[in-house]
C-alpha cells in the first residue's frame, strides 16, 4: 500500500483542491523523505504554483510553474491530507507540511517513514530516474509479447514478476494476488515459463482489477486511507488477498498463503493449480518415517523437519548466529547436541526460547520448499507441528499413531526410553488431535501402513 488505484484516488482528491494553489512555506521534520538537500528543496518549492497533477505507476506528480515537478512515491504508508488548519499537536506521523497561499495546509503523513520526494525539472523527467525505471501501465501494453520479452530470462516467480515495476507498473501485493487469481495462474510459476495465452490473461485482468479498484476509490486495508475521511471500497471485492484459510469464492477450496520475496501471497490451490501440501505429525516412534518413505515412493516431494534442522547444524552462518544466541549449547566452540537435550529438559525458559528460534528458521525453509515444489504433492514431517503453530500452512494434516511406541523405541536401541517419551509428551499432539484431517494407524504390518498412505494419497490427487 498504496498501489496505483490508491495513488490515483489521492491524485483526484488533490486535483479538486490544489490546482492553482501556491506553496507559501514548508516545514520538514524528517529530511530523509527528501531526495536532495532539504534546505534547497524548501527554497526551490516555495512560491511555485501547482499547474496540474499526473501519475506514473505508483508515483504521484505535482506539475509546478517554472518547469519543475514534485515527484512523490508513498511506499507503504505515505499519504497526503489537505486541512483547513494545523492541529495544536500534530501526530508524530506527519513529517512534512506545506502551507498554501490560502493559509490551508497540505500534510504528508507516513508511519513507516519510507516515502520519498524528488524535485525535478519537468522536461525529460520520464527519461530520468526515478521515472525512467518505471515500466508501462497495463492499459498501455497492447501486445502480450511485451511481457514475455521482459520475463524470458528472469528466474523469479510470476508473482514477483507482476510486482516488478520495470516490467508492468502499478501492481502491488494486493492487486497482484487478485490478478493471478482471476487468471487462474499459480503465483509460484516461473515468470519465464508463462505462455502467450497466460500473458494475455494477466494483461486483461490487470487492466480490469486496477480499473475496478480506481472506480471504488482503492482499498482501505488495516489503517490505510487514501485521504483524510476517505475509505476505499475495493477491499469488499477482493477474492484472494487476505482470504487465507477461508473458502474460495469459485470452488470452495480452502485458500492458502505462502511468502515469495517476503511478500504474503494468497491463492486457491485448486483454481490456480498448486498441488496439495501435507503436514505429517505424530509422537516419537509412531512410524512417521515409514509413512514419509511411502509418500516419496509415490512421487511426492518430501522433507523432514529433523533433517532440515540437521542441515542448519552444518551451516556455518546458522551456527554463528546460534552460538551468539545460545552459547550454553556449545562445548569448546562446537555445537553439543547432548547439551541441547539437557538444557531443554532442565530449563523450560531455554526450551521455549530455543524452539521458537529454530522453528522460525524451519518455517522459512518449509515455505520456500513448498513454493519451489508447487507442482508436486509435498509432504513435510513435523513432529512439533502444533507447538510450532504450522498446521494452517498446509492443505492437509496427517497424524500417525501407534500402540507400540515403547516397543519401537526399544527396537531403535534408544538409550533412555522414558526420557525420549518425556520430551515428546509436550508435543501438543493429544490436545490438537481433533484438528487433523486424517489418522494413520501403525499397529499392524508395513503393508497395512502403506495401504493407508495410498488411500489418502489417491483421495487428495483425485
Amino acid at each position: 500500500m498504496p498501489e496505483l488505484p490508491e495513488v490515483e484516488t489521492m491524485k483526484r482528491i488533490l486535483e479538486n483542491n490544489l490546482v492553482g494553489r501556491t506553496f507559501a512555506s514548508v516545514n520538514i521534520s524528517n529530511p530523509r523523505h527528501i531526495q536532495m538537500d532539504s534546505e534547497r528543496f524548501s527554497k526551490e518549492i516555495v512560491g511555485k504554483k501547482i499547474l496540474s497533477f499526473s501519475r506514473v505507476g505508483k508515483y504521484l506528480i505535482f506539475n509546478l510553474t517554472e518547469g519543475l515537478s514534485l515527484i512523490v512515491h508513498f511506499r507503504m504508508e505515505g499519504r497526503f491530507y489537505y486541512v483547513d488548519q494545523l492541529e495544536p499537536n500534530l501526530t508524530s506521523y506527519v513529517h512534512i507540511y506545506f502551507r498554501m497561499d490560502n493559509n490551508k495546509y497540505l500534510l504528508y503523513s507516513d508511519s513507516r517513514k519510507f516515502g520519498v520526494m524528488y524535485l525535478e525539472k519537468t522536461e525529460g523527467m520520464r527519461e530520468r530516474p526515478p521515472l525512467s525505471n518505471v515500466g508501462k501501465e497495463p492499459w498501455d501494453i497492447s501486445n502480450p509479447d511485451y511481457l514475455l520479452e521482459h520475463f524470458k530470462n528472469k528466474s523469479y516467480v510470476i508473482k514477483l514478476g507482476l510486482l516488478d515495476q520495470t516490467a508492468i507498473a502499478g501492481l502491488g501485493n494486493i492487486y497482484a494476488d487478485e490478478v493471478l487469481f482471476r487468471s487462474r495462474i499459480s503465483p509460484f510459476k516461473l515468470a519465464k515459463n508463462i505462455t502467450y495465452e497466460e500473458a494475455k490473461k494477466l494483461l486483461r485482468n490487470s487492466v480490469d482489477v486496477l480499473k475496478e479498484a480506481i472506480e471504488r476509490g482503492g482499498s482501505t486495508i488495516r489503517s490505510y486511507h487514501p485521504a483524510q475521511g476517505v475509505s476505499g471500497k475495493m477491499q469488499l471485492e477482493l477474492q484472494a488477498y487476505g482470504r487465507e484459510n477461508r473458502k474460495c469464492f469459485v470452488c470452495g477450496t480452502k485458500m492458502e498463503k505462502r511468502y515469495v520475496g517476503g511478500r504474503g501471497t494468497t491463492y486457491c490451490p485448486k483454481c490456480q493449480h498448486v498441488c496439495p501440501s501435507v503436514a505429517l505429525t505424530g509422537k516419537i516412534a509412531s512410524g512417521k518415517s515409514q509413512v514419509l518413505k511411502r509418500f516419496k515412493e509415490l512421487g511426492c516431494s518430501v522433507k523432514s523437519a529433523d533433517d532440515i534442522v540437521h542441515e542448519f547444524y552444518s551451516e556455518q552462518s546458522f551456527l554463528a548466529k546460534l552460538k551468539k544466541r545460545f552459547p550454553s549449547i556449545f562445548n569448546q566452540g562446537k555445537l553439543d547436541k547432548q547439551l541441547i537435550i539437557k538444557n531443554m529438559l532442565d530449563d523450560k525458559k531455554f526450551r521455549r526460547s530455543y524452539e521458537i528460534y529454530v522453528w522460525s528458521a524451519v518455517k522459512e525453509y518449509v515455505n520456500n520448499f513448498l513454493v519451489n515444489n508447487f507442482d508436486k504433492v509435498c509432504v513435510i514431517e513435523i513432529p512439533l507441528l502444533f507447538k510450532a503453530k504450522m498446521e494452517k500452512k498446509f492443505t492437509y494434516t496427517i497424524g500417525v499413531e501407534t500402540l507400540k511406541q515403547k516397543d519401537y523405541l526399544v527396537a531403535r536401541h534408544a538409550k533412555n526410553v522414558e526420557r525420549s517419551m518425556k520430551i515428546n509428551d509436550t508435543s501438543g499432539y493429544d490436545e490438537n488431535r481433533n484438528k487433523l484431517d486424517f489418522i494413520i494407524e501403525n499397529n499392524s504390518t508395513i503393508e497395512d501402513l502403506y495401504k493407508q498412505v495410498d488411500i489418502f494419497y489417491h483421495q487428495i490427487i483425485n
